[in-house]
């Protein structure tokens, strides 16, 4: 069986720069794939490019085995279907109510009645721990419900990948291991194949999995003595004292 997710020698440069050089990883079906590194590194490029929104200059992005660049417009909308995204900033519609921003995917992707829309919508909400915010506005709610509602809206879809970059960003520690703890749980209940961005220290413990670090344009494990013998550095040490 196919990989739910497979980069295959991934290359993009920036300003000259080979930004990301030569990555290549897999990530089975119910799998969990983190990427960490330093501020500029490449990750969130890295994520775009797996993702499909950014195409690389050359490799292959391959989504349940299909290489999306060889797909013809349909199918890569009947894909794109199948993924989650959620973006370093909530990015929830600011004149949208939390509710009906987790009821837009299936307003325009599923003919579905209003009353199953709810029903997906509040148990998203309730798998992510929101209650009680249906008629709140994306400026109503604190930094670490924003996280939540927009993570809830990227799981309304059913997604089988989802992609995540930097999803606690601004949350203080303790809701950040509670986050990881939500998203792990995700993880294992319904399968679902992650990609995930973040350098959250208290959240990649939360994990509780093995982390890749983006140095150089190309992927480490953190725990390779060969990389900081050559010099890789701090990010590493850091990692290795915490994880």
């Amino acid at each position: 069986m196919a990989d739910a997710f497979s980069a295959v020698d991934l290359r993009f440069s920036f300003g000259g720069q080979a930004l990301i050089d030569g990555v290549g990883f897999g990530v089975p079906q119910g799998g969990l794939f983190v990427i960490t590194g330093r501020s500029g590194s490449g990750k969130s490029t890295l994520l775009e490019l797996c993702s499909g929104q950014h195409a690389p200059e050359s490799g292959r992005v391959l989504w349940d085995g299909a290489c999306i660049a060889d797909l013809n417009h349909d199918e890569l909308v009947r894909a794109k279907q199948r993924i989650g995204y959620v973006f370093q900033k909530p990015a929830l519609v600011h004149n949208f109510t939390i509710y009906d921003n987790l009821a837009l995917p299936l307003r325009y992707h599923r003919d579905l009645a209003e009353r199953d829309i709810r029903a997906t919508v509040h148990a998203c909400m309730e798998e992510m721990g929101l209650f009680n915010v249906d008629a709140k506005y994306p400026n109503e709610l604190s930094a670490a419900q924003s996280r939540c509602a927009a993570i809830a809206r990227a799981l309304v879809m059913g997604p089988s990948l989802l992609f995540l970059d930097e999803p606690t960003s601004g949350v203080d520690p303790v809701t950040a291991r509670g986050i990881a703890g939500v998203l792990k749980g995700l993880n294992a209940s319904r399968g679902i194949a992650m990609v995930v961005v973040c350098t959250s220290i208290e959240f990649l413990k939360g994990l509780q999995c093995p982390v890749t670090v983006l140095q150089d344009g190309k992927l480490h494990d953190y725990r390779d003595p060969a990389v900081v013998s050559a010099g890789a550095g701090d990010m590493f040490s850091l990692l290795r004292e915490a994880l």
